[in-house]
Order: structure tokens, then C-alpha cells, then sequence
């Protein structure tokens, strides 16, 4: 088994560590991907100024052991540390949305062949698995990763999947059903992660709530409409979850009602705990 180690500057490292985590995937299984992807690709040089950095080790899987002799002989590489700075350096002078379509090629190119032959496709996603009409695949500029838009068959719904989260992914003959070509448009031009397009959510916020408002700027929803301390937005039950439970007491969810009593059994979950471990402690 072909191992492989070398040493990368703290920046490029910091980017490594970082797509690890956030694409769920072993700093092992990007070198084998990125080796793979870039084996016939120009790469961008690097040079390490001094020995400080991080060592990256790992082991190539099979079939890259296979044709790794041959790719350092057909390139005349010398130095094998070098040549693996610059596979990674090259990898991470992509912006990540990019880099994504790196990790996740086969995934990309069977969702894009789905689309141009106009067929379903079934995924396992969450460990189950579901037979979609895909529509299209769009990048999320609040998170610089892709999502693909689709009616999923299992929920019966329109739903977004992380490109990154699919598993297993499997073409079919079956061709697209377009449910509802409109609302496919709008939600085109109106993208969001959370599916927020149509959907309405009315906040009443306090002075405090107006100001914390002006500072958290991740995820927050597009306003429609504001009468001095009512807002209403454009926001989807999760996305409003996500942002508003952060506000605690400067807000007031007014709509809808289901949104309303959600967020009122978890802030009445939370007291709970810290009544229950007050009473433990007396």
C-alpha cells in the first residue's frame, strides 16, 4: 500500500481541514479524489518557503496505486512532495462551490446527464432512498455549496437536496414528470436552500429585536413588507427556525400559528431544563 506524505503551509491546510468537516469526507479520500481529477490537468505551482506547515499522510487506494508510478514517470516528477503541494494548492485555488464539483464529480455528472436526456434519477439520501424528478442544480450563495431542486416521489413534494449528501445516485428511463413549470421558474429566480419562495412569516421584533436584526445577517430572510415593529418575510417554516430562534424574547413569531406554537414548545422545552436542574441543585 502506497503511502504518501508531504507538508502544506497552514493556510492551505486550514482550507483541507476545513472541506473535511464540511463535506463530511477524510482528508484521505480528497487527496485519492483530487489526485484522480487533476492526473492529466496542468497544476499551479507552490513553493514552501520554509519547513514549518502541516504534514499531510495517507494511503492511495488501489486503482490510484495502480497508475501512480506511471503518472510520475509520464509528468517527470522528481519530487513527489512537491508534486502533491501542488495538486492540493491547485484543488484549493477554487472557490468552494467549484472544489465541491471536484469531490462530488460523478455525482454532478449523473444529475447532468438526468437532466439533459430529461430522465428521473433515484438517490439514497439519509440512508433512504428516493426516485426524483430533477429540475436543476443551483449554488447557495449564503453557503458556496450546490443544491438540486426537485419533486421527490417519496414525500411528494418539491424538495432541495446537498448535492454533497447524496450517496448513491442511480439513472433511470423513467422521463420527468414538470408538475408545475411556474412555481419551477420562480423558485429559479427566487432560489433559496429553504424552498422560502411563497411562503410568509410575520415577526414582531422589540427595540433590542430591531437591532440584533441589523447584525445577523447569515440566513436572514427577504423582507417583504415592514410596519414600524411588524415584519413580515418571505421565509420558510425551517429557515425561520433557524435564524429567529437565535432572537429569544426581542422577538414575537405572530404567523403562521404552527410556526408560532413551534417555537414556543422549544423555548418552553429550554426553561424547563434549566428549571429542573435549579431545582436539582436547591
Amino acid at each position: 500500500m502506497k503511502k504518501v506524505r508531504f507538508t502544506i503551509s497552514d493556510f492551505m491546510n486550514e482550507i483541507i481541514k476545513s472541506d473535511s468537516e464540511y463535506f463530511r469526507l477524510p482528508i484521505g479520500k480528497i487527496g485519492n479524489i483530487i489526485f484522480n481529477y487533476y492526473i492529466d490537468k496542468n497544476l499551479n505551482k507552490i513553493v514552501l518557503e520554509d519547513s514549518l506547515g502541516e504534514v499531510i499522510q495517507f494511503n492511495l487506494n488501489k486503482s490510484n496505486e495502480e497508475i501512480y508510478l506511471d503518472t510520475l514517470i509520464r509528468n517527470k516528477i522528481e519530487i513527489e512532495a512537491e508534486y502533491w503541494r501542488n495538486i492540493f494548492f491547485t484543488y484549493i485555488n477554487n472557490l468552494r462551490y467549484k472544489r465541491e464539483e471536484i469531490l462530488f464529480a460523478k455525482i454532478f455528472k449523473n444529475i447532468e446527464t438526468a437532466l439533459k436526456d430529461g430522465n428521473k434519477i433515484k438517490i439514497k439520501y439519509h440512508n433512504y432512498i428516493r426516485l426524483i424528478n430533477p429540475y436543476f442544480i443551483k449554488v447557495s450563495d449564503s453557503e458556496s455549496r450546490s443544491y438540486l431542486f426537485c419533486y421527490c416521489e417519496k414525500n411528494k413534494d418539491y424538495r432541495n437536496y446537498r448535492i454533497s449528501e447524496i450517496e448513491e445516485i442511480w439513472n433511470t428511463n423513467e422521463k420527468i414528470e414538470i408538475k408545475d413549470r411556474k412555481y419551477i421558474d420562480e423558485v429559479y429566480k427566487n432560489f433559496d436552500p429553504f424552498l422560502s419562495y411563497n411562503n410568509r412569516v410575520k415577526v414582531k421584533f422589540t427595540e433590542k429585536g430591531l437591532e440584533l436584526y441589523e447584525k445577523v445577517l447569515t440566513n436572514r430572510p427577504k423582507v417583504l413588507t415592514k410596519e414600524e415593529n411588524i415584519y413580515t418575510f418571505e421565509c420558510d417554516n425551517k429557515l425561520a427556525v433557524v435564524y429567529f430562534a437565535q432572537f429569544y424574547s426581542s422577538i414575537e413569531i405572530l404567523e403562521p400559528q404552527n410556526l408560532r406554537e413551534k417555537l414556543k414548545n422549544e423555548l418552553e422545552s429550554a426553561l424547563k431544563i434549566y428549571k429542573d436542574k435549579e431545582e436539582k441543585n436547591v
